[in-house]
This record gives structure tokens, C-alpha cells and sequence, in this order.
């Protein structure tokens, strides 16, 4: 099988050289928001189901509409990454169960899999322990999050950063009047994963990409200005705040990927904190509280670096 819309991810192209339907019927992709989990599941969904060879094709009848997502043998579940509860996953499991209608097996793309409470999980567990004609492609940023159980079931795959050439390279096609200056920020600002450079490029969640790029700048300029930051970030939505720690996740593993600077020891601790944050958003945390415990946390850490 090939992964023909993936770039990079050599490991998991490898991996699915020759992967059938009947190897596994869970497998598991785990990365960041934009790391190319949802192309390489479509690539893996189309190979699956693909009536020629080598598969994909990408232009049969059976490639067509799984990219148009009206395959009768494909399901694209939860694409807008909503709490995932009980009763959606029984009645997933109830499909599933359904025989295929053209091809050898049924596929589901479960995305934002990490979203399903212990209960959705104990209920999808029942499909992945039976044998059934039906292949489950879990979507999830935090592994850690799903069960041991299901995580048990399911062979599993983390995406890989692209390099700063495969990443300039695909820019250059998708965004061929971007001034260059502004590609390298992308670059720099992504994290190695393609989807957060184009998300910088388009300009997507500008207000909160801004102010998690003035974050980082604040970290090298004192105990004020991380201060300042804190307290613009305490005035965003809960959604908003949520955006803004992706955001700050994202420029965070862009200073590690170029060496940190001063606060390279201070700097995966933070990358863990503000991740504990996004998830403490999805529990209606008070932003209020969330920003200013942040920026007391940055103080506790820094102040003999801002002291110096």
C-alpha cells in the first residue's frame, strides 16, 4: 500500500508497504494538530478499499468517493472534533457491524479519538475485541488518553516532522506567492508539521498565533512583559484560550528545534504545562484562573534568569 498524499513520515510509509485489511483491525495515529494524521488515515482508507493495483490509485470509481466521503464502505466520524459520548460510539459499533457493500471490509476514521470518555471507549473495546469485517483508523493528539485496552488492540503510529526542506518545499506548492520571510516564520513557528506553517501562512487564529509568538518573545524580556501576556491571554474566550495554548505548544517546539535559546531546560516544562492547560479548557476552567496561574508559573521558573 502506498501513502501517495503524505510528505515525509518515512517510517509510516515503510510500515504500510505491504499492510492488509486483515493484519489489524485498529490501527492507532498519533501527533500534534497538523502533523498529517487525517491525510495519511484518507491515503490508508483509499488503499484499503481501492480496486486496482497499486493502491491507491487515487483515481478509481472506490478513490473518488472516498475523497468526496461518500463511499458506502467509508466513514469519516467526528471530523469536527466534538466530545465523543456513549451513544454515537454504540451506534458506530452498530455499523460497523453492517457487511460491507463493494469492498472486502468497512473502514472508520474516528477522528480526535482522545476525546471519547472511559465509557465510549469500554464501548467501542467490543467492536475492536470481535472479529469483524471492519478496520478502525483512531486520530488522536495524546495517546495517553486512551485506554491500555485500546491502545492494546491497535498497532500504533506517531507522525513524524517533516524537515525544513520537505516543509519549504511544500509551501512553495500550496502558497506560491507567500512572501519568503514569511515562509521561514512558518517554518520556524511549526514544529516540523506542515498543517501549523499553513495555518500560520493563512493566517488562521491570528489573534491567538500573535500573542503566543509575543508569549515566547516575552519569556526573553522579563517577568513584565510574560506578565502583559498573561493578562491579554485572560481576556480571550475559553475557546480562544484553547487556541492560544496550541498555538504556544507549537512555537515552543519550534525554539527547541532551534536550540532554545537561554531557556532551553525551562522550555519542555513549559511545553507540558500549557498542554495541561488546553485540557483543563475542555473541563470550563476560568481563563481568568488559567492565565494567572501560567504567569506564576513562568515566575516561579524564571525569575533567577530575568534577575541576572
Amino acid at each position: 500500500m502506498q501513502l501517495p498524499s503524505l510528505c515525509g513520515n518515512l517510517n509510516l510509509k515503510h510500515a504500510f508497504s505491504d499492510y492488509h485489511s486483515g493484519e489489524s483491525g485498529c490501527l492507532i495515529l498519533s501527533g500534534p494538530s497538523g502533523s498529517g494524521k487525517r491525510t495519511a488515515a484518507r491515503d490508508i482508507a483509499m488503499g484499503l478499499l481501492c480496486t486496482r493495483s497499486p493502491a491507491p490509485c487515487g483515481c478509481c470509481g472506490a478513490c473518488t468517493r472516498v475523497k468526496a466521503g461518500s463511499h458506502p464502505d467509508f466513514e469519516l466520524f467526528n471530523p469536527e472534533g466534538e466530545e465523543i459520548k456513549v451513544d454515537a460510539v454504540r451506534s458506530l459499533r452498530t455499523r460497523s457491524f453492517v457487511r460491507p457493500s463493494e469492498a472486502e471490509c468497512k473502514v472508520f476514521i474516528v477522528c480526535f479519538a482522545d476525546k471519547m470518555n472511559v465509557q465510549s471507549q469500554n464501548a467501542l473495546l467490543k467492536v475492536l475485541e470481535e472479529p469483524a469485517s471492519s478496520v478502525f483508523i483512531l486520530l488522536c493528539e495524546n495517546i495517553e488518553k486512551l485506554l491500555p485496552t485500546v491502545r492494546s488492540r491497535g498497532l500504533h503510529y506517531r507522525m513524524e516532522p517533516l524537515t525544513e526542506d520537505e516543509l519549504r518545499k511544500l509551501l512553495a506548492s500550496h502558497f506560491p506567492t507567500a512572501a519568503p520571510a514569511d515562509v521561514e516564520r512558518a517554518i520556524a513557528q511549526s514544529g516540523g508539521f506542515y498543517g501549523a506553517a499553513a495555518e500560520f501562512l493563512q493566517g488562521e487564529h491570528n489573534e491567538t498565533t500573535v500573542l503566543a509568538r509575543s508569549f515566547t518573545q516575552a519569556l526573553e524580556q522579563g517577568e513584565l512583559a510574560v506578565f502583559r501576556c498573561c493578562m491579554e491571554a485572560g481576556s480571550l474566550s475559553r475557546d480562544n484560550y484553547a487556541l492560544f495554548c496550541d498555538a504556544l505548544c507549537t512555537c515552543i517546539v519550534g525554539q527547541l528545534r532551534h536550540g532554545g535559546g537561554a531557556y532551553s531546560g525551562f522550555l519542555p516544562a513549559l511545553y507540558e504545562y500549557v498542554a495541561s492547560q488546553r485540557e483543563k479548557t475542555a473541563l470550563n476552567a476560568s481563563v481568568t484562573a488559567l492565565s494567572g496561574a501560567l504567569a506564576a508559573f513562568c515566575g516561579e521558573n524564571l525569575t533567577r534568569f530575568w534577575r541576572k
